[in-house]
């Protein structure tokens, strides 16, 4: 990780991936209101998606990368019939194995496979205590087979690490303390605050489809108001959260979006379901696995091209992915914060009880 700070401020390749995204789907068995995926779908639906034998090829490559933490997601990933090889395969390479996923096909067997393959942390979308927003938002049903997900997983696999993904939006962002003692109640370990975009992901979505949901300058003061609460409840949690630093940007998502020094492409990279490989989930990938090895492209010349796109980068992106990383990844991030830098590698990659 140091040689790939140290490359990031120098701008030059660097000779490891330590975090790699893999979305292994675009299918998906949801239909959330803001969510681009089922676009993505329907652009890409001509070309096949990788298999198993070819994501085992990347996982390999992504070892003699040095990869540390492999990030499995979707679409939905419990899709994948081939989804406990796959995880398996990351594993023997002694990779720490997070699984993102909507948690609606969640099963005991599913729970019961998650942990006997090795997956170290699990998380979940959950918009709030109560179903009715998040139900509004991801379809009827979905928060009670959400906190059914979380109970398989608690049952079947307890030592498997709980989060919640917490999206903020109009319909829920007077919630947010009520919203952290629920997921204590639960028994997740972490829970991540993110504000809605209208970019990134959700780019080839519809915006009539979810405008109502977004803040506009007028619902700016309360909102701040509201995250203001929420810190003062976090630092009364016992749950792993957002950074101050990652707090204070979210309002400004609607004003004029903070730059960064971002590390996408320098400590992440994400290969889509095609098997495309690219800096960051939210960049059109233009160098394919199926044609090179991971590592050839990752320290080519050509791939480092797509690096210096990601510092010349404008687009408005406060997520929990890049952004949150980038910004612990700062001299300030790294030293002001170590405590709970420390905590939140423990989730990721500390023993399981």
């Amino acid at each position: 990780m140091l040689h790939t700070l140290a490359c990031r401020y120098a701008g030059r390749p660097p000779r490891y991936l330590p975090v790699l995204l893999m979305f292994v789907t675009d299918h998906c068995n949801l239909r959330c209101r803001m969510c681009g995926v089922c676009e993505l779908e329907k652009l890409r639906a001509g070309e096949p998606e990788l298999s198993t034998e070819e994501w085992f090829a990347v996982l390999d490559s992504a070892a003699r990368l040095g990869t540390m933490l492999v990030s499995i997601s979707g679409g939905e990933p419990l899709l994948r019939r081939d989804l406990y090889d796959i995880i398996g395969r990351a594993r023997s390479h002694g990779m720490t194995v997070h699984i993102c996923t909507n948690g609606a096909l969640m099963t005991p067997a599913h729970a019961e496979r998650l942990a006997a393959a090795g997956v170290s942390t699990f998380s979940i979308s959950l918009e709030g205590p109560e179903g009715a927003h998040h139900d509004r938002v991801r379809g009827a049903g979905t928060h009670a087979a959400a906190l059914e997900a979380i109970r398989l997983v608690r049952e079947k696999g307890p030592g498997i690490r709980i989060g919640i993904n917490y999206l903020i939006t109009k319909g829920n962002f007077r919630n947010m303390p009520e919203m952290l003692s629920f997921a204590e109640g639960i028994g997740a370990h972490q829970i991540k605050f993110a504000p809605i975009h209208v970019n990134l992901l959700h780019r080839l979505k519809d915006p009539a489809a979810y405008d109502d949901l977004v803040f506009g300058p007028e619902d700016l003061p309360a909102l701040e108001a509201e995250l203001g609460k929420l810190r003062a409840a976090c630092r009364g949690s016992r749950l792993l959260t957002t950074s101050d630093a990652f707090f204070d940007g979210i309002p400004d998502l609607y004003r004029a979006p903070r730059r960064f020094q971002c590390h996408a492409g320098w400590a992440v990279a994400a290969v889509d379901p095609k098997g495309r490989l690219s800096p960051c989930a939210d960049m059109e990938g233009r160098f394919s696995v199926r044609i090179r090895p991971l590592e050839e492209i990752w320290r080519s010349p050509e791939f480092h091209g797509e690096r210096e796109k990601v510092r010349r980068c404008e687009s408005a992106c406060w997520d929990t992915t890049n952004t949150e990383l980038s910004l612990r990844l700062r001299p300030a991030g790294l030293l002001g914060a170590v405590a709970q830098n420390l905590r939140d590698l423990r989730f990721y990659f500390g023993k399981k009880p």
